[in-house]
């Protein structure tokens, strides 16, 4: 039971079997370690296993010859998949510590523990196995070299089972994690690849994958989009359609498409799935042998589900558009009535984006204030053209009819539960408002203000100094810069003027991309 230190130093070499360098290290397979402080059992098990192959591979063997040892190997390599335990090293019980230590300590509930003692009276096996988390005990006396291969095949297979069983486990909580993000932007693409790896993963297929999709008219025409893909072609889920693919798997997607059928050739299999509202999915898989028949199944409800899916979220995004659409038309319908171009409301959207971008909120919510800010005058539709259009300076009665346009937007439109139209309704009501409290119509002040409305109210007046009113001409890059300093923190958010002037050149360049 003396650890010798001549072994210890090359503790984790791979033994016996050295016999030819040529051989490749990936010939090896599993990983097994041998803990005993006899010398003895390390050599009598290096030459009974010594041409032991498992799925075809040799194993690396570790040699540990105390629990410290094999405690440190554990800590180094995570890939061990059985430890042959000695129970009586440095103390009578130095094993059963060390498989303590394997499962609790350093967590890996993976590896497969066997005990093997040659004196059970040390450790009595019922005692042991109720107390400790162990795969099997066995005597040293009963180890034949029939059996202790034995032992071999059904550790390192219960070992395989597991570590697969841990591999879909997972997949799965990479699937359910990619499903909470399937509605953000490129999703759909992590939900599908994400899918598509677990599936590989259960048919135990080591192969490329590529899954994509048609989404506008039927045919070899038909616009196609790569929503999927694995092994060596995963990096064409980057194109925007199936331009990257390998000309053979092209020339296999055009076939299915145009016979509408799955086939198979000595390239790859290709299915093919077509909804009831004629979304055409196209599934290669660069596979050696022949698939079974439920490995087809499989990868067919895959196809079929996974358009399914895609289509419903392009419904719903060509609602999001439609509404979208809508909310720029209305604004422009407002603009048009005023004698205003249609091209400052698209100005005043993009302006409090960027401003709502850079002043640090959340991509959601700069994204609503984008969708919302057109409608920030919706409710000059009820003011009277000879008080919207007059050229002059309003008089006092036509000045308050004016302002009342705000409360009348924000009362249209707070009666939606759309949350466009609700930060609508909040830019209408408030972006009058002034930091100083002397605006309209509620004098709110400072941060009372809503930011929506104090990014819009910043965007639409920066977009109208520029612009040709019924009342006046354009203003100057210099005046209009000017002007907002002057403002600043009296009319505006300090934070956002000094923002819009730090980066002003890009804010004037919104106007020159969208002129009146």
């Amino acid at each position: 039971m003396i650890s010798n230190p001549l072994f210890a130093s090359q503790s984790q070499t791979v033994s016996s079997d050295k016999a030819s360098n040529t051989e490749a290290e990936a010939e090896y397979g599993y990983t097994v370690l041998i803990i005993d402080d006899e010398v003895e059992v390390h050599k009598v098990t290096d030459l009974t296993l010594k041409r032991f192959r498992f799925d075809g591979k040799r194993i690396r063997f570790l040699h540990a010859y105390s629990a410290r040892e094999a405690l440190q190997i554990f800590s180094d390599n995570d890939d061990i998949a059985l430890a042959l335990v000695d129970v009586v090293m440095e103390t009578d019980h130095a094993g059963l510590d060390l498989v303590h230590k394997v499962r609790n300590e350093l967590g890996n509930h993976l590896v497969r523990l066997v005990l093997r003692t040659g004196q059970p009276g040390q450790a009595p096996e019922h005692e042991v196995i109720e107390r400790y988390d162990i795969n099997d005990y066995k005597e040293k006396t009963e180890l034949t070299s029939q059996k202790l291969k034995t032992l071999m095949y059904s550790g390192l297979r219960s070992y395989r089972d597991i570590q697969t069983i841990d591999m879909h486990r997972k997949g799965l909580r990479q699937v359910i994690e990619s499903t909470s993000k399937m509605l953000k932007p490129n999703s759909m693409s992590e939900f599908a690849t994400a899918v598509l790896k677990e599936i590989m993963n259960l048919l135990q297929l080591d192969s490329s994958a590529v899954y994509c999709t048609t989404f506008s008219e039927k045919g070899l025409h038909g616009q196609r989009r790569i929503l999927a893909a694995t092994g060596s072609m995963a990096d064409v889920i980057a194109e925007d359609d199936s331009s990257g693919l390998p000309e053979s798997v092209q020339r296999l997607f055009d076939t299915a498409l145009s016979e509408g059928r799955s086939l198979y050739s000595e390239e790859g299999y290709v299915f093919y799935t077509e909804t009831e509202s004629g979304f055409q999915s196209l599934l290669y898989v660069d596979t050696n042998g022949k698939l079974t028949n439920a490995q087809q199944e499989l990868l067919d409800i895959y196809c079929f589900n996974v358009a399914l899916t895609y289509a419903s979220l392009l419904k719903g995004e060509e609602i999001l558009d439609t509404q979208r659409e809508l909310v720029y038309l209305l604004g422009d319908a407002v603009e048009m009535r005023s004698k205003e171009t249609g091209a400052h409301v698209k100005r005043v959207s993009l302006v409090s984006y960027r401003l709502a971008q850079l002043y640090g909120l959340p991509e959601e919510e700069c994204l609503v204030i984008k969708r919302a800010a057109p409608l920030h005058d919706f409710g000059k539709v009820a003011i009277p053209d000879r008080i919207l259009h007059k050229p002059g300076k309003l008089d006092l009665e036509e000045w308050e009819t004016m302002k009342t346009h705000a409360a009348v937007g924000h009362d249209i439109l707070r009666k939606s539960t759309k949350p466009i139209l609700k930060v609508a309704a909040m830019i209408c009501m408030t972006h009058h408002e002034r930091w100083n409290g002397k605006g309209y119509p509620l004098g709110l002040k400072g941060a009372d203000i809503p930011i929506a409305g104090r990014v819009a109210a910043l965007a639409d007046v920066f977009d109208a100094l520029g612009s040709k009113r019924c009342y006046k001409e354009p203003w100057g890059k210099e005046n209009v810069r000017a002007e907002l300093l002057k403002e600043k923190g009296e009319h505006f958010d300090p934070k956002l003027v000094d923002l819009l002037l730090d980066n002003f050149e890009d804010f004037w360049g919104i106007r020159n991309r969208y002129p009146d």
